[in-house]
């Protein structure tokens, strides 16, 4: 599976799926985790309605067999330290978790590329993210809505990472900045929660970095008894414009926008 690949939920991407019905997730237990070894040649996996039990049932018996991982919806799991023994893992995703406090260390998943973390309750620090010797690809945060809190994003400074995407609530200590001495050249974070200013400051201390973080606006479409209306959501202070008609405003404020990077890159330089 290509990396990105494995963060999909649809079940036809996976060359096995054992994803319940139920909207929580339902439940899997060790007599539908043995029906694996049905499917050897599978190598990508998404799984739903583990328990901390059947998690580690799981992983012992059949996770060496994985290359990717889609664990959706496993709210019960509170301990991910079993999947430090699955050396030639590549990808993980998690969606939907409200027990587990931590990662795990990742040291010994010498093969690991890919992770993301979606819409966990409890998790508040990246820390174990700096442990993973060959990971390119993290991404955290909520696809329903933003509630995640994580404490800093300062262990992204000692990790492999170089493509770094955050989606969640709030990063409590607010130093993005610090992402300038990480090896970061990709950087996809939530543009409205940043004033322009500090947005141009911190493209202007990531020169050449690319994502969304190089943009000072997102766009929101909504359809209306058949209309389509689209929206460009600027950063934190700035009203929206409406696509088609605030053209020359949007142009002004991407200049502004340039102009503060300019000046504040000739500060640093």
């Amino acid at each position: 599976m290509e990396l990105y690949g494995f963060e999909k939920s649809d079940p036809a991407l996976f060359d096995l799926a054992m994803v319940q019905k139920e909207a929580d997730g339902g439940r899997t237990d060790s007599a539908q985790i043995d029906r694996i070894q049905e499917r050897p040649e599978a190598e990508s996996l998404i799984v739903s309605g583990l328990d901390q039990k059947a998690f580690e049932y799981l992983i012992r018996r059949f996770g060496r067999q994985f290359k990717t991982i889609s664990f959706w919806k496993n709210k019960l799991v509170c301990d991910l330290s079993p999947l430090s023994g699955l050396p030639e893992l590549q990808y993980v995703h998690f969606f939907f978790n409200q027990r587990a406090p931590d990662l795990w260390d990742m040291r010994d998943n010498v093969c690991l590329r890919g992770l993301t973390v979606c819409d966990f309750t409890k998790l508040h620090s990246i820390a174990r993210v700096a442990s993973a010797p060959a990971l390119e690809y993290f991404s955290i945060g909520d696809r329903v809505w933003p509630g995640m809190e994580i404490e800093s994003l300062r262990p992204l400074t000692r990790s492999s990472v170089s493509h770094f995407a955050w989606w969640g609530k709030r990063v409590l200590d607010r130093d993005y900045l610090c992402l300038a001495q990480s090896g970061i050249r990709e950087l996809d974070l939530p543009v409205g929660g940043f004033r322009l200013e500090e947005l141009a400051r911190l493209n202007a201390k990531m020169p050449g970095v690319r994502g969304t973080v190089t943009r000072p606006y997102s766009e929101s479409t909504v359809i209306r008894q058949g209309e389509e209306t689209t929206w460009y959501l600027l950063c934190k202070g700035r009203k929206r414009l409406l696509k088609g008609r605030d053209e020359e405003k949007l142009k002004a404020y991407l200049e502004e926008f340039d102009r503060l990077v300019k000046r504040y890159r000739s500060e640093t330089g």
